[in-house]
């Protein structure tokens, strides 16, 4: 399977190494962009020390990146649920608590400036933070530090082999 069927064909399995690998190309992918968009689009330096405040333009334009994003993140997670025997279905709460916490930003529950300052987080933020902080670590712990399914499942063949 090439790049592209990697991140656009959810069928199958992934095993846990080419997740991490496939998470990680992800993070710097969006990283890269959205640092691109700061710089020459904003003329926000995010390197520089000191404050920096993403302004309404921004946001939108990193939740839009994110939103682009949302498939092949889609993909990459529903591939590794299937390496557990579960279904692609197991990928929603991650990828909605991504969509919710950008959201959570934009309607100003968390704050939008780096270094973040902890009185700026009203208590829906701090639901928000807390409930997405328990979902991603559920997700980590599932996808990424358990064994998938040894053998042959209802989604495939065992990536690892027999």
């Amino acid at each position: 399977m090439g790049l592209l069927g990697f991140y656009f064909q959810p069928a199958g399995r992934t095993a846990r190494s080419r997740f991490w690998l496939g998470f990680l190309g992800l993070v710097i992918i969006v990283s890269a962009i959205k640092f691109w968009l700061m710089t020459s689009l904003l003329g926000i330096d995010p390197l520089a020390s000191g404050q920096v405040q993403l302004t309404r333009t921004g946001l939108e334009l990193s939740l839009l990146i994110d939103l682009i994003f949302l498939f092949p993140t889609f993909v990459l997670l529903a591939r590794r649920f299937h390496d557990r025997n579960k279904s692609a279905a197991w990928s929603l709460p991650f990828l909605l608590s991504s969509v919710a916490t950008d959201g959570g930003i934009l309607f100003g529950w968390l704050p939008s400036q780096l270094p973040i300052d902890p009185a700026s987080i009203k208590p829906e933020g701090m639901a928000l933070a807390f409930g997405s902080t328990l979902i991603i670590l559920w997700t980590v712990i599932e996808l990424g530090c358990l064994r998938g399914t040894r053998g042959v499942n209802r989604f495939g063949a065992d990536p690892l082999g027999s």
